[in-house]
This record gives C-alpha cells, sequence and structure tokens, in this order.
C-alpha cells in the first residue's frame, strides 16, 4: 500500500470543513504564476501544511479529500467543482436510470459518483486498496441523495491474464498509478510498488453479473490496451461496451491500439479531449 498519512473513513461526513484558508492555498497552486522550480516548492509545502483530509462537495457529490496526495482531490478542493469536465459532458448523454456503467480505474470516485448520480448502476474497479477505501467512503456519503444508483466496488487491477503485477504508485499523486512499468522508468524515488491481483475483464464482469456494458471508462495510465483488447478478442461482439471512454496520454506504452479495433468494427469517435477518447458503437448492435 501507498505510504502516506493515515486515511479517515470512521468520522462522518463533514468531521473535516475545507476552510478558505485551505482553499485558498490549493487555489494559488492550481492557478499558476509561478515558475515551475517556485510552484514545486510552494506546493510542496502548502502540500505538507494543507495534506488533508478534508470534506467537500462537488458538482452536488460529496468527498473527503486529501489533496496532499492525490491530484483529482487537489483540483476539486481548489476549484470546488469535478475535475475532467469535458470528459464528464462527454459522456454525459449516455448516463441515465439503469445503465450499466463501468469504471476502469476508478480512483476516488469522481466519475463513478457522477454515473450514479445520474442513476446509472456502477462497477468500479480499483487495483489499489488504499485508494479504495477512500472511495468507498466516498459513496457512503453519496448513498442518500434522490436518484443515485448505487456503486459497487470490486478491489483488483485488470490485464491481460490472471495473475500479480506490480502497481507503480506516484509518490506525488496516488491517482497516478500503473501496472506498465515502462511508464514509471527513470523516474526512480518518485514512485511507490505494492503487488496487486491481476483478473481478467470478462471475469469481473461476470461476476458482477454484467452481460454488456453501457459506458466503459478506462483510464489505468498506458495498460488500457491490456484491459480491453483481451476481452474483445474473447467475447462475442454483440456484448462489447456501447460507449468506450479511453484515456490516451499514457498510449506510447501500449503494445496494441484498441482504437484500430474498435473502429473497425463499427464504431465511432464521437469526442476527443487532451487526454482521452470516446467511441460509440455505431453498427446494429447498438440500442
Amino acid at each position: 500500500m501507498p505510504k502516506g498519512r493515515s486515511i479517515d473513513t470512521v468520522s462522518p461526513y463533514g468531521s473535516h470543513p475545507a476552510g478558505g484558508l485551505v482553499r485558498a492555498a490549493w487555489r494559488l497552486i492550481d492557478g499558476g504564476g509561478f515558475h515551475a522550480t517556485l510552484r514545486r516548492k510552494a506546493g510542496g509545502a502548502i502540500a505538507w501544511l494543507f495534506s488533508g483530509p478534508y470534506d467537500v462537495e462537488a458538482g452536488g457529490l460529496k468527498f473527503r479529500l486529501y489533496p496532499g496526495e492525490n491530484y483529482d482531490d487537489r483540483k476539486i478542493v481548489a476549484r470546488a467543482r469535478l475535475p475532467e469536465q469535458a470528459e464528464h459532458a462527454l459522456i454525459g448523454k449516455w448516463l441515465r436510470p439503469g445503465v450499466e456503467f463501468v469504471d476502469i480505474g476508478a480512483n476516488v470516485g469522481t466519475y463513478s459518483l457522477f454515473a450514479a448520480s445520474r442513476g446509472a448502476r456502477v462497477l468500479a474497479i480499483e487495483a489499489s486498496a488504499a485508494t479504495a477505501a477512500k472511495l468507498a467512503f466516498n459513496i457512503a456519503a453519496n448513498e442518500t441523495l434522490e436518484g443515485f444508483g448505487g456503486v459497487k466496488v470490486m478491489l483488483t487491477a485488470v490485464g491481460e491474464e490472471e495473475g500479480r503485477l506490480t502497481l507503480w504508485t506516484s509518490a506525488r499523486n496516488w491517482g497516478f498509478a500503473t501496472l506498465a512499468g515502462d511508464v514509471a522508468e527513470g523516474e526512480a524515488g518518485k514512485w511507490q510498488t505494492q503487488d496487486v491481483p491481476v483478473r481478467l475483464l470478462a471475469d469481473v464482469l461476470g461476476e458482477a453479473g454484467i452481460g454488456r456494458a453501457d459506458v466503459m471508462k478506462i483510464d489505468v495510465e498506458g495498460f488500457e490496451d491490456r484491459v480491453l483488447m483481451p476481452y474483445l478478442e474473447a467475447s462475442p461482439r454483440g456484448v462489447w461496451p456501447r460507449v468506450v471512454l479511453m484515456e490516451t496520454n499514457c498510449s506510447a506504452a501500449w503494445k496494441r491500439d484498441p482504437r484500430e479495433t474498435l473502429t473497425a468494427h463499427g464504431y465511432v469517435v464521437e469526442g476527443e479531449t487532451e487526454d482521452n477518447v470516446l467511441l460509440v458503437d455505431r453498427t446494429d448492435h447498438a440500442t
């Protein structure tokens, strides 16, 4: 498990309010305007002084956040809104009550809770036990929301074969965790490691009772191909996910490009951001 300050999953939500000084400190770093060296030094001090936890609402959702150790948490504290707004806009039209949403690399739940708040039934897959504990707290804090579709968490990594692998986690950002060792290459001292179980996506979906995912989001820092390609090759075409939102900013680590396989089988790119691509099944398999 990555080293860090203790995680509070016991005290009720609201026990750790984020005051104005906390928000102002993180806005200072988030807003830029500093030379990179100065930003790193100031950021280190702020991360130590205002590491969290803090209980914050964003987008109508409740989060217990640890901005000193997670990028998404920093963004929420600084901006009082969910990160990756462009990506949420892309998938928002596909989320409605009863939709099956699969979140691979769920982190602290910004996508999972967003989908559940729209009535989707969510399977959140997270490899890190520490991050999954934070995710579980955030889910519990939101379960009483009207129309909340519910989130089931599965603590596992997903890959091309069952077994165990090393999960590399950024010491500065627990949300940046990868099974692709080459992504971490040359970054000695900046990563922590843990041994995690790895399962095939088909097995994980089968255990969760999901025949076909309506929307699947994959954000696993360069391991996206090894999550998705074995599933596509082993599963009937009719059960492939209807919509796929896939991170691409670490695609240099891919062995194969899932976009080529998906577009060759009738998927269409319906949106792109700096870091992600949205592909939609436009064949007669879609509904």
